[in-house]
């Protein structure tokens, strides 16, 4: 455990309140004694309590590396809570904050923000996952910052987790010799995420918290880890409430998907190891080298590069994983029945793809790239689907907002194709799920949201395209005014779409005031929807032709995924 804090001054006297006793400890920043110790915080500028860096779990290093998480061990010791974690080990990606820094395989760490310790009524908990392709990303990013949410909502506390990400977090050793005594590396990262969640079951009372009232929320990966606990083995009654933004359970992968990627033999070659014991002998840096070597070479689709890029996701598989092979299935059979859910997209998800592929320096074609990648997405789409599918995806092309624009005459028909990856990557996904969690019959409620306020002018490149973009809602949920990131915020929408988020935690029920919120059910779909010009509203079937004409062929096609 780190940063031990020998507390020898008595500057000030916040109090301490105790999940196991009611001793006192005095200190200069506010104390709660959980049941690994006892954490000193501080209070933020705006009168949070923050603390920051608390482990809930043992560092997985040594023996424990690609190892399941093991529980934290009982202590009476003072620590200090006021830095974040280090981000797990993972290769540096531009787009990527928490990478630009140092990070580590000592990663399972925690962060909490809550107000008043002595208020006696226990308050809803918000526990956050955050996203980065499995592969990247951790709560040092300041996008995840949690004192403004607490600021404006004192009756909720907040926590972030960080989990082990990458080849440290999911990766498959069936192929290498010695690999069988691994067996849980292809999903470390979601039990990372129970552990936390177990940890926060037994501690967060102390922060004011409810253990009984748990919603967790993530978007993109993190969205796709809250959808592996719905359905995870493990993960039953660790939570009561649950909203996964962007992260549909199609964020998995099969072991099929494990051994197309060639991870396991890519990390191989570059540490020039043959087996797991000499894995396992590596050292920490030696690892991250790996992860950032060249090694891993380039997909036929001119990605990849460094070993770190071929990243993979939880495995879903009946016989080798916690998270079954059919996710819908399990929704449908009431695998998660009483669990109010809240299932979130936004309506321009893969234009962050075409942001991320823009080049400023092609003035004739630069969206040339992304142009030829989505056309070869969806011409895959109709190739794993079969005839039918093919048919449909081509129709539904007649019925889709052609948003004609300066690229869409460079490139015809770029945002068309762009609508059908949209669908088959996020939007069928979610009314499946959506669908399926409200007809297993359970006490939980069933909501979904439509995020359509997004990027009307770009920073930079070309962003003024990206629109509502993937990932664009998160300083609104957040009610992070603070971190824009070139995006024209509106502080009335982040404070309403917060309260949404915030109302859902409470109760269950994300309605605000002037806006009834009804359920979701495969009979009206009715959605909430925040429009471009950021108004919010209810509408029943969204794009009808495009659910009418594509969901049918959608849980096909992810089985063959």
């Amino acid at each position: 455990m780190k940063r031990i804090f020998l507390i020898f001054a008595l500057v000030a006297i916040f109090g301490l309140t105790s999940c196991s006793d009611n001793s006192e400890v005095k200190s200069d920043g506010p104390v709660v004694k959980c049941f690994n110790g006892s954490f000193v915080g501080y209070v933020e500028d705006n009168g949070v309590l923050t603390f920051k860096g608390i482990p809930f779990a043992k560092a997985p290093i040594g023996e424990l590396r690609w190892k399941a998480p093991q529980p934290v061990e009982a202590s009476d010791e003072v620590f200090e809570a006021k830095e974040y974690g280090l981000p797990g080990l993972q290769s540096y990606d531009e787009g990527e904050v928490a990478s630009h820094g140092d990070v580590s395989e000592d990663c399972l760490y925690l962060n909490v923000w809550t107000t008043d310790l002595q208020m006696k009524e226990d308050r809803p908990v918000m526990v956050w996952f955050h996203g980065g392709s499995y592969g990247w990303g951790g709560t040092v990013d300041p996008l995840y910052e949690g004192k403004y949410l607490v600021e404006e909502y004192p009756d909720v506390v907040l926590v972030t987790v960080e989990y082990r990400v990458n080849a440290m977090g999911f990766i498959d050793f069936v192929d290498v010799p010695g690999g069988e005594a691994f067996p849980d590396a292809p999903y470390l990262g979601i039990l990372d995420q129970q552990q936390a969640l177990r940890w926060i079951q037994q501690n967060i009372s102390g922060f004011g918290g409810d253990p009984n009232n748990v919603t967790i929320f993530g978007e993109s990966a993190g969205g796709g880890s809250i959808t592996c606990h719905l359905i995870a083995k493990g993960s039953e009654g660790l939570f009561r409430r649950a909203i996964p933004m962007s992260g549909e359970i199609c964020l998995q992968h099969t072991p099929e998907n494990y051994k197309k990627t060639g991870q396991a033999a890519k990390l191989l070659a570059a540490t020039n190891c043959t087996n797991m014991d000499e894995l396992m002998a590596l050292s920490e840096a030696d690892l991250l080298k790996a992860l950032n070597s060249e090694a891993g070479g380039v997909s036929a689709e001119g990605i990849g590069g460094k070993v770190g890029d071929f990243n993979n996701w939880p495995m879903r598989s009946d016989e080798r994983s916690i998270i079954p092979s059919d996710g819908y299935k399990a929704l449908l059979e009431g695998k998660s029945k009483d669990v109010d859910v809240m299932v979130g997209i936004v309506a321009d998800e893969i234009r962050y793809w075409a942001h991320l592929q823009f080049d400023p320096s092609d003035e004739e074609s630069p969206l040339g790239f992304y142009y030829e990648w989505a056309k070869a997405k969806v011409d895959g789409i109709k190739k794993v689907g079969g005839p039918e599918t093919a048919r449909r995806v081509d129709e539904s092309m007649n019925y889709i907002d052609p948003d004609s624009d300066e690229w869409d005459a460079k490139h015809p028909g770029i945002w068309k194709y762009t609508e059908i990856l949209n669908n088959y990557n996020f939007r069928l996904g979610s009314i499946t799920m959506a669908e399926n969690h409200s007809k297993a019959g359970g006490k939980g409620k069933t909501y979904m949201y439509v995020f359509g306020k997004g990027y009307a002018e770009g920073a930079n490149k070309g962003e003024d395209y990206m629109k509502a973009c993937h990932a664009c809602e998160l300083t609104y949920a957040f009610n992070n005014l603070v971190y824009k990131d070139g995006a024209p915020f509106d502080s009335v929408l982040t404070k309403r779409f917060s309260n949404i988020f915030v109302n859902f935690a409470r109760t269950g029920n994300p309605s605000i005031e002037g806006l009834d919120i009804p359920q979701y059910d495969k009979t009206d779909r009715s959605t909430l929807i925040v429009g471009r010009d950021a108004e919010i509203y209810v509408e029943k079937n969204p794009l009808p032709k495009e659910t009418e004409l594509l969901l049918p062929t959608y849980h096909e096609f992810f089985l063959k995924k």
